[in-house]
């Protein structure tokens, strides 16, 4: 029988059952939390030797997801393999995402991403979609914890966000904490956002289980001159849809995913850095979130 994992992340209390447990016990282990009774997500992933077409009613085709009724609360969407034509993923769960069941074939031969790989993306993908139906969202940045305040870098993939926060805990040390390296959560409480740490934290274990308020988010250009410009609102929204995780299968979630940005917008100052890798940039950066608003750094200063 499979193992139960007892989770909070994100203050979302879930059960979870994974196929790789070495994997995912390790990643999951500073999030456990047995104390709670009401559960806000069940999610479950399930290995198998052929998975199975789902019975009922098709009621959409979006690009590669095909998508069924299976019942009256039920729904499955699932996409088949490339090469073979055979389901390689089938994603049973109910119309508020609070019960997910992922069934993923074992046999499945891709040249990059293995089963476990499989298995990180589409739990992550349905957490995202449980926290974006409760009002949060996951936006894809590596994240740090300064002064008590949150900040996300976001850019594409390979841009640099990763080595932008590396050279933050370089310049401050123990001062600064990764809050997540590759997708942090958001929450909103009494109208302020924060953000937490979740596993899903990309090829590092660079994640927290931490919640801070959130003060700014950088979007990331590589240039040879360090700068960085305030956005103003439509260029914030075009950035932060960019790179907050939007589902392509579900219009009624994605509706909710642009009311986050629209709140996000409201809330949050969004910049636009144009940096090098180099200390620099962290100047740059410090010097109009964090000095110009009057924080002062003092050497020893904890999270």
């Amino acid at each position: 029988m499979q193992a139960v994992n007892k989770v909070t992340i994100a203050d979302l209390h879930m059960e979870c059952g994974m196929i790789d447990t070495s994997f995912f016990d390790k990643r999951l282990s500073a999030y456990k939390n047995d104390a709670f009774t009401n559960r806000d997500m069940w999610l479950q992933t399930v290995a198998c030797d052929e998975v199975e077409e789902p019975p009922g009613e098709i009621i959409e085709q979006v690009k590669s997801a095909t998508i069924v009724r299976t019942s009256e609360h039920q729904l499955c969407r699932y996409v088949r393999d490339q090469e073979t034509g055979k389901l390689a993923t089938a994603f049973y769960y109910n119309r508020d995402y609070s019960e997910v069941r992922i069934h993923l074939w074992k046999g499945r031969n891709h040249p990059i991403f293995s089963l476990t790989d499989w298995e990180y993306i589409f739990t992550g993908a349905a957490f995202s979609n449980r926290l974006t139906q409760l009002g949060g969202a996951v936006l894809h940045g590596s994240s740090l914890a300064f002064e008590h305040q949150g900040i996300v870098f976001s850019a594409n993939s390979g841009i640099g966000k990763s080595t932008h926060t590396n050279l933050w805990k370089e310049r401050f040390g123990e001062d600064v904490v990764i809050v997540n390296d590759d997708k942090p959560a958001i929450r909103f409480y009494e109208g302020i956002p924060y953000i937490f740490g979740t596993p899903w934290s990309g090829k590092t274990d660079l994640n927290m289980n931490v919640r801070v308020p959130l003060k700014a988010v950088v979007f990331i250009r590589r240039s040879e001159r360090n700068r960085i410009e305030r956005l103003n609102a439509r260029d914030s929204i075009f950035e932060l849809t960019a790179q907050i995780e939007r589902p392509y299968y579900d219009s009624g979630l994605g509706l909710k995913t642009l009311e986050r940005i629209e709140n996000l917008v409201a809330t949050v100052p969004v910049y636009r850095l144009h940096c090098n890798r180099s200390q620099e940039a962290v100047e740059v950066v410090y010097d109009e979130i964090i000095a110009k608003r009057g924080f002062k750094y003092e050497t020893g200063k904890r999270f």
